[in-house]
């Protein structure tokens, strides 16, 4: 007894296969994308991310105190980097936000408003954290 598979279901075959392993991606990759502050609470938290690196590495006390000097100074060199171009980039975010907020209808607004508010409010406490 032999098994056959004729070749037009065989290329439907290999398409369903593709079509999940494809959707499987996407589905995982959306999924991080947004329940990543739930699992990772801040991205941005550079204590907790210094602790957590300290930590699974075992550095000692002059090894972490090392670690954020080299740290600090890479987040002043990009900061300083940042600085010139920062009001065209805002610039652009802006005018994004704005023709997005008008492709949405009024409770829609009101959601994206909050949502454009906590983004706002991160980087802003982002910043201040990077001044100290």
């Amino acid at each position: 007894m032999s098994f056959r598979i004729d070749p037009t279901k065989n290329s439907a075959l290999a398409f369903l296969l593709g079509a999940a392993l494809v959707g499987g991606g996407l589905g995982f990759t959306a999924d991080r994308l947004v329940t990543r502050n739930r699992v990772c609470p801040r991205w941005g938290d550079d204590a907790a991310m210094r602790r957590r690196f300290g930590d699974e590495l075992g550095l000692s006390d002059a090894q972490r105190s090392a670690v954020d000097t080299i740290l600090n100074a890479k987040h002043r060199a990009i900061a300083a980097l940042d600085k010139p171009i920062r009001p065209q980039m805002d610039s652009i975010s802006d005018d994004a936000t704005k023709r997005l907020r008008a492709r949405l209808d009024a409770g829609q607004q009101v959601t994206f408003d909050r949502m454009h508010a906590e983004v706002l409010a991160r980087r802003r406490a982002d910043e201040q954290g990077e001044q100290r």
